[in-house]
């Protein structure tokens, strides 16, 4: 009986995209957290004293400024060559794109698979043979899986592969392949990389992808770490998720149907991020809280959404004014009996409201928007025009979502006011 580690998507000192915009963001944290992350990793590794581990691509995250990332890794790596715990890595998409790794001196104990070809290495001391195949460049839309090599009759197979499968979204489409490629090289585990979110694909044979090992934005939420394999008899008994993560993301969702005073809808949101903050055990939460339901405060909410968001802010520092932090607040809100009940009247009120929800929700058929955007871009930091930044001005899905919010927002205030002011 043997155990081993399958981690992938460390993304080492990966850069923050646009955070330092956000009010009290732990930017000190959240800088270090990849790395705290992967200390983690070694740590268990040693703690459950595995046979060896596997990192299935995306160590780095492009291009380094410096060495201080490769020597960080090298010098964790070592410790584990302190326990006699060999390490087999793949290059993934992003390691692809790193010039600097091409010249670093690996651990003696870390193997980097090949990128030219598939190749088979046979782990000292077991009956165990890995088959793997990094990326040479940065964009691999070829099958490589088709490629692999057969199993090795009376070993335990693993593959290696930084892939997208058939297909995964906010995934790029690198490496595709399917379950029927996979099945065919005969092996009893592969060890998959490049998809962020734990996801067990399938048990004959187990083909696993672990998850990032560290939540690095909004879009990655919830427990991140790695996998624990038992193996015994040349068969996979176990199959353990371990957390590894230091700050934990968390979409914050809070249902505000029936609320009937704004005291009980702060109440509601701050029982909602308590449990969030309790199920991220001891680490701190970097939180989006969305507000969802109808309401009879629904307008109150949605006609001062900086004010909502301060009073949830507020919620987040009583709760824990070290462990929570806030990254952003979305009210998606109703009160739709008093708007329904405005709406079917024949006031100036009424007119104006139907006016406004007449407005194409598509930023291109709004006129005149275009270009006040074109004005507006060159007053904002470069981070807002960023993909990763949550609010990227050159993505029509998120312009749209933009023009909806402003809809519903200026509905939120003539409902309050009663149409005055």
């Amino acid at each position: 009986m043997f155990r081993f580690l399958h981690a992938a998507d460390l993304h080492l000192d990966s850069p923050l995209r646009g955070l330092a915009r956000y009010e009290a963001a732990p930017l000190d944290t959240l800088r270090s957290a990849s790395r705290r992350a992967f200390v983690n990793l070694v740590d268990l590794a040693i703690a459950e004293r595995v046979a060896f581990v596997l990192l299935v691509g995306d160590l780095y995250d492009g291009d380094w400024k410096d060495y201080s990332t490769g020597i960080f890794l090298s010098r964790h790596v070592g410790r584990l060559r302190d326990q006699g715990i060999p390490v087999f890595a793949v290059a993934g998409n992003h390691d692809a794109a790193n010039k600097i790794t091409h010249a670093l001196e690996l651990p003696t104990n870390m193997r980097m698979f090949k990128t030219r070809k598939p190749e088979s290495v046979k782990v000292d001391g077991l009956n165990v043979v890995i088959h793997g195949q990094g990326f040479e460049t940065q964009h691999v839309t070829q099958n490589l899986a088709a490629d692999y090599p057969p199993a090795h009759p009376g070993a335990f197979n693993i593959g290696m592969l930084h892939t997208s499968l058939d297909g995964r979204q906010d995934h790029a489409n690198y490496a595709p392949c399917s379950m029927e490629d996979l099945r065919a090289r005969g092996y009893q585990y592969w060890a998959l990389g490049h998809v962020h979110a734990r996801e067990i694909v399938a048990t004959d044979p187990w083909v696993v992808y672990p998850g990032c090992t560290q939540g690095r934005h909004v879009r990655e939420t919830g427990p991140k770490g790695c996998t624990l394999v038992t193996v015994e008899d040349d068969a996979v008994m176990e199959v353990e998720h371990r957390d590894l993560d230091v700050l934990r993301w968390e979409l914050c969702r809070v249902e505000l149907a029936g609320v009937e005073s704004t005291d009980q809808a702060i109440h509601r949101v701050h029982q909602a991020m308590a449990r969030a903050r309790d199920g991220a055990g001891q680490r701190p939460v970097a939180m989006r809280v969305q507000l969802e339901g109808a309401c009879s405060v629904g307008n109150a909410l949605r006609a001062f959404p900086a004010r909502t968001e301060q009073q949830i802010r507020a919620v987040a520092a009583d709760i824990s004014a070290e462990d929570i932090w806030v990254e952003k607040v979305i009210v998606n809100v109703t009160a739709r009996l008093d708007k329904e009940a405005v709406l079917s009247g024949d006031t100036a009120l009424a007119q104006l409201l139907r006016d406004i929800h007449a407005l194409p929700d598509s930023f291109a058929s709004v006129t005149g928007l275009g270009d006040a955007l074109d004005k507006l871009k060159v007053q904002l930091p470069v981070e807002a025009l960023d993909p990763e930044s949550g609010l990227d001005l050159n993505d029509d899905a998120v312009l749209g979502q933009l023009v909806a919010e402003a809809k519903e927002m200026l509905t939120g205030r003539l409902l309050d006011h009663g149409g005055e002011g």
